[in-house]
């Protein structure tokens, strides 16, 4: 049997788009094994829905690795019991993908390297800054490079925390990239270079004040607010309550907040803010997650 311990992940962040992402303290852990013949999967988390036939995505992944190697599958056994919510920018389809692989990798003989196998990730999730921090865990720089996806993880302090803003509803990564346009004014694209730049030197140097301003983005959260309601007025609260950064996690509709104290004043001040204004959203203060996945043989 081999286990598995995906974390969570925020991509998106601030002006890098498909480039930025983390990896944060919430957990996808799965259990797969081989067997002569079959499928049997099974959702340990009643409160989310998963598919149990030949569409689930770890499944789904876990062929993908196959016919790449030239593997044949025979059946498999997944146990899988997500902490990460779906459909919410919080890169549950990439943990999946990326628990899926790492497994097909074992059971076909641990033919490729993880340079290799996060290559293969990006290609099926579509763009590398979710699956780059689900395996290498961390702060990650992300970049496809032809037939090569580079990865640059930076491991942060403890004391940066992330507050994951979650709502009551879901948007659809396809929805979301929908609204996107084809071309974008040039003055826009560099202003997101200078930003998204910006933004990865405040966040290796530890500059809080940088953070602020390197966060500011015109490539995406401009077209995709109108699916999150009330957007500004919370990017607005968090501010007031000791946030250095907020975005648009993901495609949303979760929205992240970096912290680098007062993490309970946030929080509660938050939850306040809900109540006040009658939002079934919920907040939790997550620590970095610097480990990536983490895999074990039994």
């Amino acid at each position: 049997m081999i286990k598995l311990r995906v974390p969570a992940s925020s991509a998106n962040m601030g002006a890098g788009f498909d480039t930025l992402g983390v990896a944060v303290g919430l957990y996808n852990r799965m259990e797969i094994e081989e067997i002569p013949e079959g499928m049997e999967i099974i959702n340990k988390n009643t409160q989310s829905f998963i598919p149990k036939d030949k569409n689930n995505l770890i499944y789904r992944a876990m062929l993908y690795l196959f016919d790449h190697v030239g593997y044949k599958p025979k059946g498999y056994r997944i146990a899988q019991n997500s902490e990460i919510p779906m459909t919410r920018g919080l890169g549950s389809s990439s943990a999946c993908i990326i628990g899926g692989m790492l497994a097909a990798n074992i059971i076909s003989g641990r033919t490729l390297s993880y340079d290799e196998i996060i290559h293969l990730a990006a290609k099926m999730e579509g763009h590398p800054d979710n699956v780059g921090p689900a395996l290498f865990g961390g702060f990650c720089v992300s970049l496809t490079d032809g037939e090569r996806t580079i990865i640059k993880s930076t491991k942060l302090e403890s004391h940066i925390k992330f507050a994951v803003i979650i709502p009551d509803f879901f948007v659809a990564t396809k929805k979301s990239r929908g609204v996107l346009p084809s071309r974008v004014d040039f003055r826009d694209a560099v202003y997101n270079v200078g930003h998204a730049s910006m933004f990865q030197a405040a966040m290796l140097s530890g500059d809080m004040v940088a953070l602020e301003l390197g966060v500011k983005d015109k490539l995406h959260q401009q077209y995709r607010k109108n699916y999150v309601d009330g957007m500004e007025d919370i990017f607005e609260k968090t501010y007031s309550l000791g946030s250095h950064a907020t975005y648009l996690s993901g495609s949303g509709p979760t929205i992240l907040s970096i912290l680098d104290s007062d993490y309970d004043k946030f929080s509660k001040g938050m939850q306040e803010y809900f109540r006040e204004n009658s939002l079934e959203w919920k907040c939790m203060i997550l620590p970095i997650d610097n480990v990536g996945a983490v895999v074990s043989v039994i």
